[in-house]
């Protein structure tokens, strides 16, 4: 009966003190998760990161993990959102626009800034007719306007990144580092910075205008501005294009 007793005790020592991890560990967790630690990928502990975005359009849906998370609600709405050190999707939506999806990798405090691109799916702009007294001169202008070369490149508006044709590849120079943008099977007939932006990429080939992100990580993302028959292209101006579509010739808003 003593020995019973004893066992007892000893039982009862020992659920208790199992019972005591377990609410100190429960403690360090709630603990830990107020202060913005979560699971990584490889199971380790790291905290939360941000990612931040300035978003141009109001009613724009972001959906974070295929889930939607917020709808903006003004123009150039900074959004900042908080996630466990891991990776995680984006996907951007606008009436109109074409989706924009980006696979990222949040880093333990650290701050992630994404720049989405925002292409209207139905190209506006206004005709030039051949009565236009500028129509001949910026027909002329989109045909004899040179392919950039290595030697003589398209500059980015900061200076910070420079495009030029080899082999029919797209070829970008960032700091020190040179990267093949797309190399595509039908012929680059013309080729500059989208809009005043250093990371995204204009050209025409094929039937169309397409603008593509210099960076291949976490998808490239790739969509036409302009649709038409074999159109070229001449850039003067960040918010526009003059497309030459066999004798059409038009004013596209970008």
């Amino acid at each position: 009966m003593y020995d019973n007793a004893k066992v007892n005790i000893l039982k009862n020592k020992k659920w208790y003190g199992t019972g005591l991890a377990l609410v100190v560990l429960l403690i360090a967790f709630f603990t830990a998760y107020q202060m913005d630690y979560r699971f990584k990928s490889n199971l380790t502990i790291g905290k939360q990161g941000k990612l931040s975005m300035v978003i141009p359009s109001a009613n724009t849906n972001i959906f974070i993990d295929q889930s939607k998370k917020i709808t903006t609600t003004k123009e150039n709405e900074e959004v900042n959102l908080s996630f466990s050190p891991t990776n995680h999707s984006v996907i951007i939506s606008r009436e109109g626009y074409f989706p924009w999806k980006k696979d990222f990798v949040i880093q333990s405090s650290k701050t992630l800034n994404l720049y989405p691109i925002f292409v209207s799916q139905n190209a506006s702009g206004q005709v030039i007719t051949k009565q236009d007294p500028e129509y001949w001169k910026i027909r002329n202008s989109i045909i004899s306007f040179p392919l950039p070369s290595e030697e003589s490149p398209v500059f980015s508006s900061d200076k910070s990144v420079f495009v030029w044709i080899d082999d029919n590849a797209i070829m970008v120079k960032v700091g020190e580092e040179i990267l093949n943008v797309v190399q595509p099977d039908t012929i680059i007939r013309n080729v500059a910075f989208y809009k005043d932006r250093s990371d995204v990429i204009m050209f025409s080939t094929s039937g169309s205008v397409f603008v593509i992100e210099i960076d291949k990580n976490g998808q490239q993302n790739f969509m036409p501005v302009y649709s038409g028959q074999k159109p070229s292209f001449l850039k003067t101006d960040p918010n526009f294009i003059y497309v030459l579509d066999g004798e059409a010739l038009m004013q596209v808003v970008i």
